[in-house]
């Protein structure tokens, strides 16, 4: 059972709350965050989502990322999401910036506001949510940047928006 997602108006102001379905159905303006992990040498890690997931299942996503809960605010989810999936804490995150998308995938509505984060550690992290991540691998910047553009199937739609607008 998942926890309430925060849902916002269309200037980003919390005015309370739903669950991930009923905004996927009915197009609730909610919040994401995502997080770009590098190295410093160039490559950036990304999760392979389980192939039994609901939404993007079996596609390269962003390090880290996830939905901010309600009550919560960005850099709360940030840190939650890191932690829970993969691990990692106390992590200094730089924000690259937060944009307002609206798409349809598959009968899914998301419509919201995404706050992109970068940080940069050393070691491979080891996914913590069997079922929900089955890996993670580093990448070079190209090879991402060809992945999205060849291979879109293969992407989440958040990965795809964050290459394209902060790399």
């Amino acid at each position: 059972m998942s926890l309430p997602i925060q849902q916002v108006d269309e200037n980003d102001r919390p005015i309370g709350s739903t669950t991930k379905q009923e905004a996927w159905d009915n197009g609730h303006i909610h919040r994401i965050v995502r997080i770009m992990l590098e190295d410093g040498q160039g490559n950036v890690l990304l999760q392979h989502r389980d192939p039994a997931k609901d939404i993007f299942p079996d596609c390269w996503d962003n390090s880290s990322a996830g939905h901010v809960d309600a009550g919560e605010d960005y850099d709360e989810a940030a840190a939650r999401e890191l932690r829970e999936e993969l691990g990692v804490t106390n992590v200094p995150l730089e924000v690259l910036g937060t944009y307002r998308s609206d798409e349809t995938w598959k009968g899914h509505r998301f419509n919201r506001f995404t706050r992109c984060y970068r940080a940069t550690i050393s070691g491979t992290p080891d996914p913590q949510e069997p079922g929900k991540i089955d890996g993670v691998r580093w990448f070079a910047l190209h090879q991402i940047k060809a992945l999205v553009r060849d291979h879109p199937d293969q992407v989440s739609d958040g990965l795809r928006q964050v290459v394209e607008k902060y790399y």
